[in-house]
């Protein structure tokens, strides 16, 4: 009887991580308070805005709450001043 031959397990090489320079070129840690919003986080308090403007106009109270809490939690205030088209006749 031929003996059994058993395969080999080949295992891939270990892959190493490259060392992390710690240099001061590196972007800091962003201080939220004293930086202010980004940009991103300003477009999206502003369409939370235009959106709870939208709600209200139409009565929709149960969506309202919803958009209200989000906006707190940001620190945003609920209300924007709004400028209205002139009426016309």
């Amino acid at each position: 009887m031929p003996a059994r031959q058993t395969a080999k397990k080949t295992e891939a090489p270990e892959e190493k991580a490259a060392p992390v320079a710690d240099t001061e070129d590196q972007a800091p840690e962003r201080d939220a308070e004293a930086a202010g919003p980004t940009e991103m986080e300003r477009a999206y308090v502003d369409a939370l805005q235009r959106e709870r403007e939208g709600y209200v106009r139409y009565d929709r109270k149960d969506r309202l709450k919803d958009v209200d809490a989000e906006l707190r939690r940001l620190g945003a205030p609920l209300e924007r001043a709004v400028t209205h088209p002139p009426e016309t006749a």
